[in-house]
C-alpha cells in the first residue's frame, strides 16, 4: 500500500490509497463489517456496523441501553436501510465528540424530508428541515443554526461531505464537485454524533452507504483522495 504522499503525487488513484492513511476517528465502511448476530441473546438477529477506523465505534442497530428491536434497521445490498425514520444506529457505547472543526464524509438516501443523518441529545444535522429542499439545520450543544442552500441537494443516493472549519464557518459539496453551501458562518458548540442517523425524523425508508467522520478539518488534498475513494467504492459519479 503506497503511503497517502505517494497517492497525492500520482495523481490520487483510489486503488493507491486507504481512507486509514488519513486516521478517521469514524469509518462505517459500505458492504464491510457487516453482521446480524443475536449480540443480547434475545434469539433473534441484532445489527452491527463494525467501525473500520480501529475506534470501536461500531454502529448497533436500535442500542441505547438495551437494543429496542423494532428502531434496528437492517442491513440490505452493502448498506443500511431503515423501515421507518425511527430507526437508528448508536455510534459505539456512548458518543463521538467533535470539537472545533470537523469533517464528515456520507452516503445515504437524500429525500429532501427532514432527513436527520447524525445527532445526539443536543445535536443534530437536519437535510430537508421544514420538508423544504433548500433548508438544513445543524444544532451544535444545544444552539440551532438554519441555513439556506446555495444549490438545493439532489434527492436519492449521493455523497456528502460537511465541514466545519476552524473559523467555525461551514460548507458543504454533494458528489465531490457541486458545491452546495459556500463557506457560512455557524455556531462554534461541541457537536456530540450519538447516532446515525438520528432516530427522531432520522431518515424514512432509506439507506445509510457509507459514514467517515474526523475531529478536524480535512485538507483538500486529502478531501480529494477520500472523496474519489467513497465514489468508487459507492458505485457514484462526480456531478
Amino acid at each position: 500500500m503506497l503511503g497517502l504522499g505517494n497517492s497525492l503525487s500520482l495523481g490520487g488513484a483510489p486503488s493507491e490509497f486507504s481512507i486509514l492513511e488519513t486516521s478517521p476517528e469514524l469509518w462505517w465502511k459500505f458492504n464491510t463489517g457487516q453482521s446480524t448476530s443475536d449480540l443480547d441473546s434475545d434469539g433473534d438477529a441484532d445489527v452491527l456496523w463494525v467501525d473500520q477506523s480501529g475506534n470501536h465505534m461500531d454502529g448497533k442497530g436500535g442500542f441505547t441501553t438495551s437494543i429496542v428491536d423494532a428502531r434496528e434497521g437492517s442491513f440490505s445490498h452493502g448498506a443500511w436501510l431503515s423501515a421507518d425514520d425511527a430507526d437508528f444506529l448508536q455510534v459505539g457505547d456512548e458518543s463521538l465528540a467533535l470539537t472545533d472543526d470537523y469533517t464528515i464524509f456520507v452516503v445515504f438516501t437524500n429525500h429532501n424530508l427532514e432527513d436527520t443523518i447524525l445527532g445526539g441529545d443536543s445535536d443534530f444535522i437536519r437535510f430537508g428541515f421544514g420538508n423544504d429542499a433548500s433548508k438544513i439545520r445543524f444544532k451544535h450543544g444545544g444552539t440551532t443554526t438554519n441555513f439556506t442552500f446555495d444549490i438545493n441537494p439532489s434527492t436519492g443516493k449521493n455523497l456528502y461531505t460537511i465541514t466545519r472549519n476552524e473559523g467555525d464557518e461551514m460548507k458543504i459539496s454533494q458528489n465531490s464537485t457541486t458545491a452546495l453551501l459556500s463557506l457560512t458562518a455557524c455556531d462554534s458548540g461541541d457537536f456530540a454524533a450519538k447516532r446515525g442517523p438520528f432516530g427522531s425524523k432520522g431518515i424514512d425508508d432509506g439507506s445509510v452507504y457509507e459514514l467517515v467522520i474526523y475531529n478536524r478539518s480535512v485538507t483538500a488534498a486529502e478531501t480529494a483522495l477520500i472523496e474519489a475513494d467513497i465514489l468508487t467504492r459507492n458505485s457514484l459519479t462526480a456531478d
